[in-house]
């Protein structure tokens, strides 16, 4: 009983290490949830957004509202949920791209320095 038990238990920390992404890069991983594509359709939809990455605590810092204000983006704060940084760095650097046509490059003073992609 004990054996089946912990075949279950390593089968269920494979999948979670296989769904999470952490086994390739953006080419080789499935990014459904996050992708370049995803993100210039939101933008296109004039809902720009930046994934950031949190934990148990949320990610969100002091002067992100105001950030997000002016340059007319949305956070998304994915908590503790894994996500391929290949894929959240392709989907943030449309953001970027963005913001960079729309705003130039002073934007980027402003933002966080440890946004995924800049």
């Amino acid at each position: 009983m004990q054996k089946q038990i912990m075949k279950a238990v390593m089968a269920g920390v494979i999948s979670v290490f296989l769904i999470t992404g952490q086994q390739g890069n953006a080419q080789n991983y499935n990014c459904v949830k996050f992708n370049r594509e995803k993100s210039l359709k939101e933008i296109e939809n004039k809902l720009p957004k930046i994934v950031i990455v949190g934990g148990i605590v949320r990610a969100a810092r002091p002067g992100d509202d105001k950030f997000a204000r002016k340059y007319h983006i949305q956070f998304i704060d994915t908590g503790c949920v894994l996500e391929d940084n290949d894929c959240l760095a392709a989907y943030n650097k449309a953001t970027f791209e963005y913001l960079d046509k729309k705003y130039g490059r002073k934007w980027r003073k402003h933002a966080r320095q440890d946004l995924i992609g800049l």
